[in-house]
């Protein structure tokens, strides 16, 4: 092969990776073939916003609690399927996280309320989004709130009312009369009442230990908490009166159980089937649901173990209990949290405070009147007042 043939044959080469062939160039009569489209480096193929979320979510593994990230992966697989819809519609050009921009945020708002979702959803579903897209360096969500706040939902959060003062002595007399025989109501109505009791979060009562109810101090220990080993630390929460009878039954109630099944375990609130299947023994999310709806079917009483944190709260602050008291027993970082979303005085309670330090002291001024010279006048300088 001489010299100028091994040039052109390498030429030819280079001109094919850049999509222009060598046939074109001399007229030889070479197949020319398309070359592939390049894709972009922040091209992610069919599903670009879920390839981002689910990434996003991996780093957040162990940062967030178990619960709240199932529930945000959740919301972010349905937030996919909400764009893909925007964007076959017209209405937004990309399903790119990298590529939203504040009219696409708009459009997704507008999808949402066209469902008939409440403000308080939205919040939630914005929440996500501008944590995904601040992960990413995108700032939409917050150019699309100063340009256009009056889209956004304004409402304020609500504080979620506590379990009624009838109620709540519903559930608490109704484990009084449970038997001891019967294990899978006292299990129920034990986890229940120390919710209401102690105001503890329901991961810590599903993984609390029987030392951690003690009560002969009338404490309850919080070890799994919410944050635990970055910002949440291990606290004491002192239990109501109300429910140190049948707690106390229960702990004899436990051990005679575990004795009886020739089980040892240190969980206060063993699954007893899932030990057996040589599990760790701890009740998940979906198996305290079933403990409580044991108790709501048999009371009437309609709650959840949030509302019973609230009502612990509550019930402290009505009893007298300082607010930063009940705030440190709820593992609150400061009384803020507490008095917008768990408890705050009541207003009666509050005029009756008032009362105690004005009561009759309170007195009207007999001095007399002083009087306004320049208003007294017929006529006066322009400029007074």
């Amino acid at each position: 092969m001489s010299r100028r043939t091994a040039v052109a044959n390498i030429s030819s080469i280079a001109h094919h990776h850049r999509g222009v062939s060598y046939a074109s160039k001399h007229g030889a009569s070479v197949v020319n073939r398309r070359p592939g489209r390049r894709r972009g480096a922040r091209s992610m193929g069919r599903y670009p916003f879920l390839t981002v979320a689910l990434n996003y979510l991996n780093t957040m593994r162990g940062v967030l609690a178990v619960s709240t990230h199932s529930e945000l992966e959740r919301r972010m697989r349905r937030m996919d399927k909400d764009l893909t819809v925007l964007k076959d519609a017209g209405k937004i050009k990309t399903c790119n996280p990298y590529k939203l921009n504040d009219l696409d945020v708009l459009a997704y708002i507008s999808l949402l309320r066209s469902r008939g979702l409440q403000d308080s959803g939205i919040d939630h579903n914005l929440d996500a989004l501008v944590g995904l897209l601040r992960y990413i360096g995108n700032g939409a969500v917050d150019q699309a709130k100063r340009k256009y706040s009056q889209h956004f939902p304004h409402s304020r959060k609500a504080r979620l009312a506590p379990i009624s003062d009838s109620d709540r002595r519903a559930i608490i007399e109704a484990a009084g009369k449970v038997p001891d025989k019967d294990w899978r109501r006292m299990l129920a109505y034990a986890l229940c009442v120390s919710a209401i009791c102690s105001g503890l979060r329901p991961k810590e009562l599903r993984f609390a230990k029987a030392q951690d109810l003690n009560i002969a101090r009338q404490v309850f220990h919080a070890e799994e908490v919410k944050g635990k080993g970055r910002y949440g630390e291990p606290r004491d929460a002192c239990i109501h009166p109300d429910g140190l009878a049948f707690l106390r039954r229960y702990l004899r109630v436990r051990a005679k159980k575990l004795e009886k099944e020739r089980i040892i375990t240190d969980l206060l609130f063993p699954a007893i089937q899932d030990i057996k299947k040589k599990g760790d023994g701890s009740f998940s999310i979906n198996g305290t649901t079933m403990l409580r709806t044991i108790v709501m079917r048999e009371t009437g009483v309609k709650f959840d173990l949030r509302a019973c944190r609230r009502t612990y709260g509550q019930v402290g602050i009505d009893d007298g209990v300082e607010l930063d008291t009940v705030s440190i027993m709820l593992g609150h970082a400061n009384t803020r949290t507490t008095e917008t979303y768990y408890a705050r005085k009541k207003n009666e309670a509050a005029v009756a405070d008032a009362r105690k330090v004005w009561g009759s002291n309170a007195t009207v001024s007999t001095a007399p009147e002083a009087n306004t010279p320049l208003i007294d006048k017929k006529s006066w300088i322009s400029g007074y007042a």
